[in-house]
């Protein structure tokens, strides 16, 4: 029996199962600035009355949702009472970039939203657990009955950005590219340039103090993105990243020529100005204005299915997009690029460089790698290309690191 009623003044476990329910739609409102002027609109102009709230959200959902065939939004339409907690905050993402029909992904995420409609206990963990080593046959002795709340709903967040990593790689390149971490190699963490591993002392040491010792997300997103276009605009992998977006086909609507200066913005190291939204990638890629009418119909079929969701909180009833492979990537960047904000704010508190890594990320996207690999034939994988090596060495874990 689900608990979805919270009271955030009640424990610490509720705050952080509050906390991890939310992170997917707060991850979501980096996205675009439409979702943004929503959120502030929910809570800026949030009426004090409890009535009057709900009149306030059924005219925001009505805003958001609203389409020919559906006209409107009611407040008795409104299920969730104030206090209440979604029964499927990350499958609710999941069907918002039309992965739903991905079965494995489909059933991890309704463990994991299984796991927080309800108080945290250790029965929780046990399921969990089973259910990562039954399918993935993944163990890890971190995943255990003696683990905080903050802990285990951090490793249900963890494993379902693996999955998507595993996932859309598997989706979209594994049939010519050998896969590598999407998500390790967003992660901010020592740079392979600058340390060694010494098997010794088993610790790393800085072997090239020239420049910052850490990656930085946006930066290794935007070579990612890079990297992507080359192959697509030449049917091959670069061999390096020297003078690659002047071999790129742009297809981005560049009427102000401010290509290169976002490129350049958005590599650098500062969080307040190198956060690329679902919207710049949209606009870096030439997507913004290329929807036809089937994406429209698409559109029209999602704003439908959002607005039964919206009335009767039955989530199969979300559906009707297309798989949308950018916007999963995007998505696994927004979780490490909300890492690196967060550590960035911490340095600057502290005036000290620290940085922080998951170590189980990359044991979860191996095992789960391997699941989607083993469905595709010896021949067929002998037959791939390999991402270029700036890549590879960046998306690869040598040794663990934490």
């Amino acid at each position: 029996m689900t608990d979805k009623n919270i009271n955030l003044c009640d424990t610490e476990n509720e705050i952080q199962r509050y906390a991890y329910s939310m992170l997917p739609t707060y991850l979501l409102t980096k996205g675009t600035s439409e979702v943004k002027g929503f959120i502030r609109k929910a809570t800026r102009d949030l009426p004090k009355k409890p009535y009057k709230q709900k009149i306030h959200f059924a005219q925001i959902f009505n805003e958001l949702a609203t389409t020919q065939t559906y006209p409107s939004i009611g407040m008795s339409d409104l299920k969730t009472e104030v206090g209440e907690l979604s029964n499927h905050p990350y499958e609710y993402i999941l069907r918002s970039f039309g992965a739903e029909k991905a079965t494995e992904l489909l059933t991890h995420t309704r463990v994991i939203d299984a796991c927080l409609s309800q108080k945290f206990n250790e029965q929780l963990i046990i399921n969990f657990k089973n259910h990562l080593s039954d399918t993935f046959n993944h163990t890890d002795n971190d995943l255990n009955d003696s683990m905080t709340a903050k802990d285990f709903y951090d490793y249900l967040a963890v494993s379902f950005i693996a999955h998507l990593d595993a996932y859309i790689h598997n989706t979209a390149y594994s049939k010519a590219i050998t896969p590598i971490s999407l998500g390790w190699l967003f992660m901010h963490k020592l740079n392979p340039e600058k340390w060694r591993y010494d098997n010794k002392s088993e610790k790393y040491h800085l072997v090239n103090k020239n420049g910052s010792p850490f990656t930085c997300t946006s930066r290794s997103f935007i070579h990612f993105l890079l990297t992507i276009l080359y192959s697509q605009t030449h049917s091959k992998m670069p061999e390096s990243l020297y003078g690659i977006r002047d071999d790129i086909n742009w297809c981005t609507d560049d009427k102000e020529g401010r290509l290169y200066d976002f490129l350049d913005t958005k590599s650098e190291r500062d969080p307040k100005r190198n956060w690329v939204s679902l919207e710049d990638l949209f606009w870096l890629l030439g997507m913004e204005n290329s929807q036809g009418n089937d994406a429209n119909e698409a559109l029209a079929s999602w704003q439908v299915s959002m607005t039964t969701y919206i009335k009767t909180q039955k989530i199969d009833d979300l559906s009707g997009l297309p798989i949308s492979v950018e916007g999963i990537i995007w998505f696994i960047y927004a979780f490490f690029q909300n890492i690196y904000e967060q550590i960035d704010n911490l340095n600057k508190k502290t005036k000290e460089q620290n940085f922080f890594i998951y170590d189980e990320y990359y044991d979860l996207w191996e095992s789960m790698t391997y699941y989607y690999e083993s469905k595709i034939s010896e021949e067929a994988k002998n037959k791939r290309a390999e991402w270029p090596e700036y890549l590879k060495s960046q998306a690869t874990r040598t040794e663990r690191m934490a």
